[in-house]
């Protein structure tokens, strides 16, 4: 047996667990959903709606902006609630790995990309920046 073989057993294996747990969860919500290049990228636009974010396609830079406008619940709720979306304002551009949450540059590991007409993004941009989160007390 190659030294190092058991390792990349289980590396291959989380891939699989978190590849199935992110489809898992994009199906449940009933997003839209495609793959790129092995990835799967779920559709903003959907995540924007769900999450209470208004959206803006810029076509001169390729952007899509994104506001957090609070439509699920209250600020007051959220907070009472330790309930708020990590990202209040997020720009990401086509065909760019780097996108903006709240004036910080993050690096994503796959540009975002359009298809059929919608913007579609790798899912950690929806569970990391949209996605209330319960805050940490």
């Amino acid at each position: 047996m190659v030294k190092g073989e058991p390792g990349k057993r289980l590396m291959m294996t989380a891939v699989l667990v978190l590849s199935l747990a992110v489809s898992g969860i994009a199906g449940a919500a009933g997003m839209k959903t495609m793959k790129k290049n092995g990835m799967e990228l779920v559709n903003l636009r959907q995540a924007a709606g769900m999450y209470g974010y208004s959206i803006e396609w810029n076509s001169k830079d390729r952007s899509v902006s994104l506001v957090y406008m609070d439509k699920m619940m209250d600020d007051d709720k959220m907070m009472d609630d330790g309930m708020k979306p990590m990202g209040k304002m997020i720009k990401v551009w086509i065909g760019s790995k780097k996108i903006m949450v709240d004036g910080m540059a993050v690096s994503l590991n796959m540009a975002p990309a359009l298809y059929d007409g919608s913007t579609y993004v790798v899912d950690m941009v929806v569970a990391d920046y949209m996605k209330p989160a319960k805050a940490m007390k």
